[in-house]
C-alpha cells in the first residue's frame, strides 16, 4: 500500500460554504450560535433516525459538537457542546479518532496560513 494511500485514510472533508448549499447552511448555523472561522473540518458524522450530529473542527483552536433535528424544513442546533482542541484531543486518547483529528488541524493551520 502506498504511503500517500495511508495518509489519506485520516483526512476529514472541509465545509466550502461556496461549493455546497448544505456546507454552507452548516456554516451559517454554527455563525448563528456564536461559532465563527475561516477553516471548517467536518471530523464525525452520526446519521440517526431523528437527528444529525456532527463533530467540526474550527479553525485549530476549537471542536464543536451539534445535533441537528431532522425536521422537515427545520435547521436548529438541538444540542451544542464547544471545545478546546488541547481538551478535546485528551478526552480523545489514543487511535484513529486523535490521528484524524490531528491531521484536520495540521491542515487548519496551512491553510490559516495562506
Amino acid at each position: 500500500m502506498s504511503p500517500q494511500r495511508l495518509h489519506d485514510k485520516y483526512k476529514s472533508r472541509i465545509l466550502q460554504q461556496h461549493e455546497s448549499s448544505q456546507d454552507a447552511d452548516l456554516i451559517s448555523l454554527m455563525a448563528a450560535n456564536g461559532l465563527r472561522g475561516t477553516v471548517f473540518h467536518v471530523l464525525k458524522t452520526i446519521t440517526e433516525q431523528y437527528e444529525d450530529i456532527y463533530t467540526v473542527l474550527i479553525d485549530d483552536r476549537s471542536v464543536v459538537t451539534f445535533e441537528i433535528p431532522r425536521t422537515a424544513g427545520a435547521l436548529t442546533v438541538k444540542e451544542l457542546s464547544v471545545f478546546s482542541l488541547s481538551q478535546y484531543r485528551d478526552e480523545l486518547g489514543q487511535g484513529k479518532s486523535r490521528m484524524r483529528l490531528d491531521r484536520a488541524a495540521e491542515d487548519a493551520r496551512k491553510l490559516l496560513i495562506k
